[in-house]
């Protein structure tokens, strides 16, 4: 099923349980008196940290758990992970105060979990990172990040006693949650790939990291990225429209800077970041994909906003073997959809997909796609 969600929509809202109701009076005691029933404490949603062995030795990993105290215990279908994108590298990208991608979900009755992978947020940083960036080959690859996450679902599935967890890979995290859905398939309930990418062309960006056409740069062990890196793109997506407000945007520098302890040491602030990403990013955007999405036996929902330059426009044909594939565009939204004014969409389109039973195409009937 493929959706446009056409003219430029409203604010959808995310209907939502925020408080148990208070339960009735009880019937009558034994001498008549009416017993008043025990006052239910109102929901409220809990915040979970831990840290566990990532997928090598030496490697640990960052989780970030939020849920609500009335999901318990936690049934099977109702568990997700988010994955970090490249441009706000770190769990708390879906958890920005007043934007937070988990609370919607958590009030939704799911038990949600963000974590990081090696050398980004609160996970355990190579020793390579204290050295200047090009005297070692880039860190953190798509293949060690997928370790990571395998490890990641081992632990929440047995922490949770559930055969399954559904992932939400953003950008970057989506290309490794589609990876993994690939190669581990009997670990995945649903999988949504929010502006992913598989394999096209974007010369944009891969012009500026080339010495000469299809000659790649060398690429560092990391880069100190400042904010601007990931605010340029966002404006240049946004073209002068007030798709998210400043207060928006300031939330979201402030969740980046946050991830690297080290930021305010430099001027301007800067983030340490990982380059195996890049280096994993730049093949995919000369058409070379990393991971066969035709593997891909999970449900999928496949989402991004109508001017998100990085979502990968062939991804949703890619996915041959998903039982039910769905494709939604979201008017007016870039790649930093889920802190613009219609994150709504997102957040509604995205927990409809969790919660569906029924498959809604047949993957040999979906206009549009190559035979």
């Amino acid at each position: 099923m493929r959706i446009s969600l056409g003219a430029r929509l409203g604010r959808v809202p995310l209907v939502v349980a925020l408080i148990a109701g208070a339960a009735g009076a009880a019937g009558c005691g034994a001498s008549g008196d009416k017993v008043a029933a025990p006052k239910q404490q109102p929901s409220r949603i809990v915040l979970a940290e831990d840290k566990v062995a990532g997928g090598d030795p030496g490697v640990e990993l960052y989780l970030r758990e939020k849920r609500s105290t009335a999901a318990s215990p936690v049934p099977n279908g109702k568990v997700v992970l988010f994955l970090e994108p490249f441009g706000v590298p770190t769990a708390s990208a879906f958890d920005v105060p007043g934007l937070s991608w988990m609370d919607s979900l958590a009030r939704a009755g799911y038990d949600t979990w963000a974590m990081d992978f090696r050398g980004f947020g609160r996970s355990s940083r190579p020793p390579a990172m204290g050295k200047p960036p090009f005297a070692n080959s880039p860190l953190t690859t798509t293949a060690e990040a997928v370790r990571d996450l395998d490890a990641a679902v081992r632990y929440i599935t047995k922490q949770r006693g559930v055969d399954t967890v559904s992932l939400i890979g953003w950008s970057w995290g989506g290309v490794v949650g589609g990876a993994y859905a690939a190669e581990h398939p009997a670990r995945v309930n649903k999988l949504v790939l929010h502006g992913a990418m598989h394999g096209f062309s974007l010369p944009m960006m891969t012009e500026p990291l080339e010495s000469a056409p299809g000659v790649p740069k060398p690429f560092p062990a990391y880069q100190l990225a400042p904010f601007a890196l990931t605010g340029d793109h966002w404006k240049m997506m946004m073209a002068g429209r007030a798709l998210a407000t400043p207060a928006s945007i300031e939330a979201v520098r402030k969740v980046f800077l946050a991830s690297d302890p080290t930021s305010g040491e430099r001027k301007p602030p800067s983030i340490r970041r990982a380059m195996g990403p890049m280096v994993d990013l730049y093949s995919i955007w000369i058409d070379k994909p990393i991971y066969d999405a035709a593997k891909i036996t999970a449900p999928v929902l496949v989402i991004a906003g109508d001017s998100d330059s990085f979502a990968d426009p062939s991804l949703f044909c890619s996915l041959t073997h998903s039982p039910d594939r769905r494709e939604v565009i979201i008017p007016d939204a870039t790649h930093w959809v889920l802190y613009e004014r219609n994150r709504d969409v997102l957040l509604s389109e995205t927990e409809k997909f969790l919660g569906s039973t029924h498959p809604s195409t047949n993957p040999d009937e979906v206009a549009g796609c190559p035979r």
